[in-house]
């Protein structure tokens, strides 16, 4: 980047200074060792000359010093302005993100737009935790407010993934720790189920499989993830 105006005219005076110093100095050492030559006045008259331009030089290089440091400054407040502006920016896109996934939520239960959806998962979320091998779920149920009864049943809850080079299926009693198919749901309009599921040693995970089981014989809702999909930029994935 090219120095700005100030920076490039405070370099110039600083050579002419030293230019003249030099000079300076070269006359005086003239005058020291040599016998004193006719026109001795008119020698020293240059060298005050040369005395003047250089005070006038130092003078000038401070201004400009001075100017510097305050453009130095504005330079400052102008960027952390503009990171103020990009993170305002940041933080209202984040909340229009916010307002729409909840607006697309009271819509879904309202059967906005002609759509009659009955039972269905909504939403699902996993977190890495402090192990690798353990992963924080939650799973949004609803069902349209129009046709909404309570219901109740369970999530069955598997995962699909590798064990070395062999394929292999975990149900629940394998990755939540309890016994049954998966955490049970009452609700009538909507519920949020969440938990923890902790994956075996040297297990990679693929595929999140989830099926809704109400118990008023209704037909099983499945639905399934690409794990990697969920997991996002988290930890890697797998026991350790």
């Amino acid at each position: 980047m090219a120095p700005g105006p100030g920076k490039h005219g405070f370099l110039e005076a600083a050579f002419v200074t030293l230019v003249l110093v030099g000079a300076l100095l070269f006359a005086t050492w003239q005058i020291a060792t040599r016998d004193v030559p006719p026109g001795m006045d008119r020698l020293q008259s240059e060298i005050d000359f040369l005395s003047g331009e250089v005070e006038a030089l130092k003078n000038r290089a401070g201004r400009l010093r001075a100017r510097n440091t305050v453009l130095e400054r504005e330079v400052a407040v102008l960027r952390d302005a503009n990171e103020m502006l990009r993170e305002a920016e940041n933080e209202r896109n984040a909340q229009i993100v916010r307002q729409q996934s909840e607006l697309d939520f009271f819509r879904r239960l309202a059967g906005a737009g002609g759509a009659q959806t009955g039972l269905d998962i909504y939403h699902v979320e996993l977190a890495a935790t402090g192990s690798p091998a353990v992963w924080r779920f939650t799973l949004t149920l609803t069902q349209n407010i129009r046709r909404a009864s309570i219901v109740d049943g369970q999530v069955r809850i598997e995962i699909e993934g590798t064990d070395g080079d062999r394929p292999l299926r975990l149900d629940w009693s394998g990755i939540g720790g309890e016994k049954g198919p998966g955490p049970a749901f009452r609700f009538k309009y909507f519920q949020q189920l969440d938990g923890y599921l902790t994956l075996p040693d040297g297990f990679l995970p693929d595929r999140l499989l989830l099926t809704l089981e109400p118990e008023d014989n209704q037909v099983p809702v499945e639905r399934q993830y690409e794990w990697a999909e969920l997991a996002g930029d988290e930890h890697p994935a797998g026991g350790s």
